[in-house]
């Protein structure tokens, strides 16, 4: 008869209360015994969900439809713990926070991706971002207002989270003055550095929206790299010498890693952790990063891979599940395959 081997309790610890870290939490309770602890640390107290963003900005969500306290994961066993994350010290395997130091058998960092305003002169004052909670919940505000003049939406560099997001955006706000039949005395731009709408999609999907722009009254700038803007000019300043006038500008920042991580081995060059593919383990050992802040590449071209809550919640599914695998003495046999659905 063979001895059974008993495991000690082991934690495992979440970066991040976003898509992925959410989700990571979820499947891990749901998957692993309840000896074992699970942590989720995030600075803010609650998850909003930044897929309905859009639909937030035209009045199609309210905020409070769209974000859930992070205590609520109590209710499943999971411990979460608001505070800022100042310090990751890999080789002791512990967490530094503003309320205290953390140990770890398993971590997962679903940091994100950090917004840069500062790297555009005037883009912070000037601009809404509609990619924080905060900046979209201002400009729907903003928006139930305007009744008037130019409305010119840019995106200060590439790579951002949830690339689609953008154009998503421009049909809503053409449909939203529509409704409000102020449509005709609103003028609508979207200014983008990609070389054509959706290039990571095809050629063919590319030509669709911009044919579906056209048709309704949309205007288009690609190629652009926004210098500055000009608040009391109101005119967003790109290469070139060209200008685009605006009474409205709606501005997503710049994308970069975390900068928490910039000290340690798992970045790369670009500020993004660098994962295996599949796996999604990070240099050190027991880490895992999912989310924006991963650097996934397609496998031909090596372009950054689309950031997107879906690919988020993928991602968690498999590093959560061959973490509770690998707790309860099975193979780590779960493979990220790249798919959003």
């Amino acid at each position: 008869m063979t001895d059974q081997v008993t495991k000690m309790p082991e934690k495992v610890l979440i970066l991040g209360g976003g898509v992925g870290g959410v989700v990571a939490a979820n499947v891990l309770s749901k998957t692993l015994p309840q000896e074992h602890r699970i942590t989720l640390v995030d600075r803010n107290e609650s998850h909003a969900f930044r897929g309905a963003y859009p639909l937030m900005l035209v009045n199609k969500r309210r905020p409070d439809q769209i974000s859930r306290k992070l205590e609520r994961l109590r209710r499943k066993g999971i411990e979460f713990i608001q505070a800022e994350i100042k310090r990751l010290r890999l080789e002791k395997g512990q967490v530094e926070t503003d309320r205290g130091t953390l140990d770890y058998d398993y971590m997962i960092i679903a940091l994100g991706a950090e917004m840069h305003p500062e790297t555009v002169p005037g883009m912070a004052a000037g601009s809404y971002n509609p990619w924080s909670f905060q900046g979209a919940d201002r400009l729907r505000r903003r928006l139930a207002a305007f009744r008037e003049g130019k409305i010119v939406f840019f995106i200060a560099s590439l790579p951002i989270s949830c690339p689609p997001a953008s154009y998503e955006v421009m049909f809503l706000l053409d449909a939203y003055f529509r409704e409000r039949g102020l449509r005709s005395r609103v003028e609508l731009t979207l200014v983008t550095p990609e070389m054509a709408p959706e290039p990571l999609a095809g050629p063919k999907v590319g030509e669709s929206v911009r044919r579906m722009l056209e048709e309704r009254g949309i205007n288009l700038i690609t190629q652009a790299r926004v210098l500055s803007l000009d608040q009391e000019g109101k005119v967003l300043v790109l290469d070139h010498g060209i200008t685009v006038p605006g009474d409205l500008f709606i501005g997503v920042p710049s994308h970069w890693g975390p900068s928490l991580l910039r000290e340690t081995k798992l970045v790369e060059e670009n500020g993004w952790i660098k994962v295996d593919p599949h796996t999604l383990e990070t240099a050190a050992e027991r880490v895992y990063a999912i989310g924006d802040a991963a650097d996934l590449r397609l496998p031909v071209s090596q372009v950054i891979a689309p950031k997107a809550g879906i690919f988020a919640h993928y991602q968690a599914e498999v590093v959560s599940r061959n973490i509770a695998a690998l707790l309860t003495g099975e193979q780590a046999r779960f493979r990220y395959t790249a798919k959003g659905a």
